[in-house]
């Protein structure tokens, strides 16, 4: 069923047995694998089912840290998350695949690091994620992905760099993919235009009700067994901070971690490659199609793709951070001349092609690296209030120094590789890369445009964008001194609350993370089917 709350009289008291506050990739997720529980859920989102300015406002806060930028393009925070049903999978690229088993591990040489679970654990529900995101399979193997694809990955395999598949699948917006049959469920019920403001609790340890209102003036309290809190690694802190019956720091922040350890994917444009095979050689760069045989989505067609990445064990060796690169590959136009200032992604081959032979292909180069967790980089409350009442997010994202120098010398490493394979060459100009903002047609051919400014290569001072992927604002672990929920995403405080999203996230590791999101939801469900019964 399909309620919208500003139908609701004031001071009315719903009653579920699950209340999942958020309707993205994790509360729809865990609705969808709740359909045949028995169990009364009811899903509540601020939002309706498309976007409006004055529920998108409500997400605007203050950056005060690191700017907060796509690479060359400063954002405000409101425009990082989407406050609708199915939340920021509806601007989801789409790119998906698991984890690496050393991001689950304690790593000596990082201040925090380690999940109370490890790679095994997750990976059955990886596999269940994989309907709901709608990609062919848990199967990420490079083998796999060249026979099916009919292409090659990149021709790189060392002690140190290692070829990786993303399955793509784009757009996948899970309210119009599942709106309606969570519209049509008897035990579920989606609350829409409905804003959580406040968690209240008797002695501290339980969640009593929530407290909702609308932006018309509608004010109303949910009671359920079980809560859990599923509205994004920023809004999942806010909400808790914000909920301070008994504590003025927040509910379950005796420990002053909610929101710390806030954490990005940092975005690096890296520099140029030139390659002597020609454009069809290197399409398994560019991606190929697949279309699903089986299940709910088959024949769905999406779309894969292969990078290159860091090995665990230089991770390891290295004492080192995730960083992957990806390669936007274009043909090189005849006839392009060489330019001392400025070159596109085709004209690159000009500055390169001084030795061996005539390369047929270049490439831009963006890496994207994991950022170390630093307790400085957090979320908290501002001064101001938003037109509910309750106080704005303030944002201080921190990065370090030692995060930029593990981002050079891995750049460099997988530089080395690619030359030592004779797969190809790479020009590293990070900071000298800047992007037009529009296309033009080169000799012909339409290419993106971006310019090489080598004298202004700053190896510790370039431009560092993010992926909106917000992390660990929540982190899970055993010991409530070094995280705020438990391996089951139980709240170490609070015996009725749980958390869902990438503010669980342990770490950050390199994998873009809804993938992550969605098979974590898929455990809690199991979970919360079991306890509840």
């Amino acid at each position: 069923m399909l309620t919208d709350a500003r139908t609701l009289r004031s001071g009315s008291a719903l009653q579920a047995d699950v209340c999942i506050i958020g309707a993205g990739a994790a509360g729809i997720s865990m609705a969808m694998e709740l359909l045949d529980s028995g169990l009364r859920i009811l899903l509540v989102e601020s939002g309706g089912t498309e976007s409006d300015a004055a529920t998108q406002a409500l997400m605007t806060g203050d950056s005060i840290g690191a700017p907060v930028t796509t690479l060359d393009n400063p954002v405000t925070l409101d425009q990082t998350r989407l406050r609708y049903f199915g939340g920021t999978t509806n601007h989801w690229a789409g790119y998906c695949r698991p984890l690496a088993p050393v991001d689950f591990e304690h790593r000596d040489h990082l201040s925090v690091s380690g999940w109370p679970i490890g790679v095994t654990d997750l990976t059955p529900y990886w596999d269940r994620a994989t309907q709901w995101v709608r990609i062919t399979d848990g199967d990420f193997s490079v083998d796999t992905w060249e026979r099916r694809l009919g292409v090659k990955a990149p021709p790189v395999l060392t002690d140190a760099v290692e070829p990786f598949v993303f399955q793509v699948t784009f757009p996948t917006k899970f309210g119009d993919l599942y709106g309606a049959e969570l519209t049509e469920a008897a035990n579920i019920e989606v609350l829409l235009h409905a804003n959580a403001l406040n968690l209240a609790t008797d002695t501290g340890r339980s969640v009593t009700r929530l407290d909702v209102a609308t932006l018309s003036g509608i004010s109303f309290r949910v009671t359920a067994r079980a809560y859990v809190l599923a509205a994004g690694g920023i809004e999942n802190a806010r909400l808790l901070l914000a909920s301070v019956d008994h504590d003025p720091a927040g509910l379950g922040n005796s420990n002053d971690l909610v929101g710390r350890y806030f954490t990005e994917h940092l975005q690096i444009y890296a520099g140029f490659g030139v390659f002597e095979s020609d454009f069809d050689a290197l399409s398994g760069l560019g991606g190929g199609e697949v279309a699903i045989a089986q299940g709910r989505h088959a024949g769905h067609v999406h779309g894969a793709k292969f990078a290159l990445g860091l090995s665990d064990a230089h991770l390891r060796s290295a004492e080192t951070t995730g960083l992957e690169l990806q390669f936007l590959v274009g043909a090189l136009p005849d006839g392009v001349p060489f330019q001392a200032r400025g070159a596109t992604v085709g004209d690159v081959g000009a500055l390169m092609a001084h030795t061996g032979p005539e390369p047929q292909t270049a490439a831009y180069l963006q890496a994207l690296a994991e950022q170390e967790l630093n307790p400085h980089s957090r979320v908290t409350l501002g001064s101001g209030t938003d037109a509910l009442g309750m106080r704005r997010t303030r944002l201080d994202w921190q990065y370090t120094a030692a995060d930029r120098r593990r981002v050079v010398a891995g750049l460099r490493v997988m530089a080395e590789a690619i030359g030592a394979t004779g797969w190809g060459r790479v020009q590293l100009v990070p900071g000298g890369v800047h992007a037009d903002a529009h296309d033009r047609a080169v000799s012909g051919e339409f290419l993106s445009v971006f310019r090489s400014v080598p004298e202004e290569v700053d190896l510790r001072g370039f431009p560092v964008g993010v992926g909106f992927h917000h992390m660990c604002t929540t982190r899970m672990s055993d010991d409530p001194a070094q995280g705020v929920v438990d391996a089951d995403c139980r709240m170490h405080e609070v015996d009725n609350l749980w958390v869902a999203g990438s503010s669980v996230f342990a770490t950050g590791g390199t994998a873009t993370p809804t993938f992550t999101i969605v098979a974590l939801a898929i455990r809690l469900a199991d979970h919360l089917r079991d306890l509840l019964g």
